[in-house]
C-alpha cells in the first residue's frame, strides 16, 4: 500500500484542527493489537492516520508475531512520528496486548482498532465531538459498523441503539464491537482494563464493567468496517467462542438475575446451547437447553431446540435451515 495518506487534503484538514480552541483538541491514543497480520495491518494503520481528528497517536502492540510485521511497521514509523511499536516476546492474547497499549498511552482518551479492521476518516472527529459537548458522566462513545466480505460486498450494518445508563442493557445483550469504542482513559484504568482471562466476547465483558462506571453515547453512522477474511480468529474457533460466551454469562449471573430476571438468563443459556451446537458439542448444547428451560419453563424455543438436538447435529441444522427459510 502506498503512503498516499500524506496528501495535501489531509494535511490541510489537520492544520485546521491545530488552530482550534484547546478544548476541541483532546488527545486520543489508538491501540491496535496484532498477531501475524502483516497483510492486513497497514490498512488499519492507514485508516487511523487518515483521521480528520489530528491529535492522536497510534500504538501497535505486536503480540509475538512470527511474520514480517515489524519490517512493515518500521517503514511506516519512518514517515509518521505518531506511530509507536511495542512487542510482546510471546503470544499473550489480544486482551493482554490491548492492556499493554493502554499502559503506554499518553492520550486522555483511548480508542481500539483490531488489525484486520479499519475506520472511516471522520470516526474520531465525530465521536470526540460528543465527548466535548457532553457532561463528565459520559465515559464511552461508540458507533455503527459494517461487515464487509473479502469481495468488498457489504454483508450487514450494525446500528447502535442504547445511550445513557446502559448497564442493564449490557447484561441483556452484547452491545458493540471493540473497534467502535472510544473511552476516557481514567475510567478504563478504574476497571483495570481488559480481563485477560476472558476467552471470547471480551468486548461484552468490557462494556458491562464500563457501564457500571459511566454513561454511554453513540454515533449512529457506520464508521468502522469489520472485514471478513480467511485468517484464524477467535470468532472462528467455535468451541472457544461458546466457552467464552458462557464464561461471561456465568461471571455476571447474579447481576443478570437481579437486574433482568430469570427470562433473560434463560435466553443466555439458550444462546449458549446454540453456540455449542456450532462447536459440535451436542452433549453440552442439550445441557444448556435444559438449563434454559429450568430458568424459564415457558420458553418454547428452548424446548424445541432441545428436542431437535436429540435427533443429531445434521438433523438439527437441517431443521434450523428450514425454519429460517
Amino acid at each position: 500500500m502506498s503512503l498516499s495518506w500524506l496528501s495535501i487534503d489531509n494535511i490541510f484538514c489537520r492544520s485546521l484542527f491545530w488552530y482550534c480552541p484547546v478544548k476541541s483538541c483532546v488527545s486520543v491514543s489508538t491501540v491496535i493489537p496484532t498477531y501475524n497480520r502483516v497483510g492486513l495491518i497497514e490498512r488499519a494503520i492507514h485508516s487511523v492516520l487518515s483521521q480528520t481528528y489530528p491529535d492522536l497517536e497510534v500504538i501497535i502492540v505486536d503480540d509475538g508475531s512470527t511474520d514480517d510485521t515489524w519490517d512493515r511497521i518500521k517503514k511506516l514509523k519512518e514517515v509518521d512520528h505518531r506511530i509507536k511499536y511495542i512487542r510482546h516476546d510471546s503470544n499473550r492474547g489480544s486482551q493482554a496486548a490491548r492492556n499493554t497499549g493502554v499502559q503506554a498511552a499518553k492520550g486522555e482518551y483511548i480508542a481500539f482498532l483490531d488489525s484486520d479492521n479499519e475506520w472511516l476518516p471522520r470516526k474520531l472527529e465525530t465521536q470526540m465531538a460528543l465527548f466535548l459537548e457532553g457532561s463528565d458522566s459520559l465515559g464511552v462513545v461508540y458507533c455503527g459498523y459494517s461487515r464487509v466480505a473479502t469481495s468488498g460486498d457489504v454483508l450487514s450494518h450494525y446500528a447502535p441503539q442504547y445511550r445513557g445508563l446502559v448497564y442493564k442493557q449490557t447484561l441483556v445483550d452484547w452491545l458493540t464491537d471493540t473497534s467502535t469504542i472510544v473511552v476516557r482513559k481514567h475510567i478504563l484504568e478504574n476497571i483495570h482494563g481488559f480481563d485477560e482471562k476472558v476467552l471470547a466476547y471480551q468486548e461484552w465483558d468490557l462494556c458491562i464493567r464500563l457501564a457500571r462506571e459511566c454513561e454511554f453515547d453513540f454515533v449512529p453512522e457506520c464508521l468502522t468496517i469489520y472485514h471478513e477474511h480467511a485468517l484464524p480468529s477467535i470468532s472462528k474457533d467455535h468451541l472457544r467462542d461458546a466457552c467464552g460466551y458462557l464464561g461471561v454469562v456465568d461471571a455476571y449471573r447474579e447481576e443478570i438475575l437481579r437486574e433482568c430476571g430469570r427470562s433473560t438468563l434463560s435466553e443466555h443459556y439458550l444462546k449458549t446451547g446454540r453456540l455449542f451446537i456450532l462447536a459440535g458439542r451436542l452433549d453440552l448444547a442439550r445441557a444448556y437447553f435444559l438449563k434454559s428451560i429450568r430458568y424459564d419453563p415457558l420458553k418454547i424455543k428452548a424446548l424445541m431446540h432441545f428436542l431437535a438436538s436429540l435427533l443429531g447435529k445434521d438433523v438439527y441444522r437441517f431443521l434450523r435451515s428450514v425454519r429460517h427459510a
